[in-house]
């Protein structure tokens, strides 16, 4: 196994298997570092700054602790692992913040974009 740690805030150490760590360099996964994970918190609450990407890797973390504790198998570890990483890589700039906007302007509600968010989905996981 070949491993590389990440120093988290919340989590503190956190070890990325090399299929984890490919799915953490696909472009859209590195896209979420400028996606904000509470919209335009920030602008009332300035700490309230953290993004979709340092949330996947907390989801990833606390998936990988629980398939640890329940001892699944390897491949169904790695595919909860997975869905953890890649679970928020629909989300638009400032997060459900710019759901009204697509409905407003692209006059498209979020469940109509969905074919291109699991096209681009399955695009990473390929």
């Amino acid at each position: 196994m070949n491993a590389k740690i990440i120093k988290d805030p919340v989590h503190g150490y956190i070890e990325m298997e090399d299929y984890a760590l490919r799915l953490l360099d696909s472009p859209v996964l590195q896209r979420l570092r400028y996606v904000r994970q509470l919209g335009f918190s920030f602008l009332v609450y300035p700490g309230a700054n953290h993004t979709r990407f340092e949330h996947s890797l907390g989801s990833m973390f606390l998936a990988n602790v629980a398939c640890r504790r329940f001892q699944l198998p390897e491949d169904e570890h790695r595919l909860v692992v997975s869905a953890a990483l890649l679970h928020d890589i629909g989300h638009g700039p400032y997060s459900h913040a710019s759901e009204p906007l697509m409905e407003q302007y692209l006059h498209r509600t979020h469940d109509e974009i969905r074919p291109v968010i699991d096209a681009t989905t399955t695009s990473v996981l390929a």
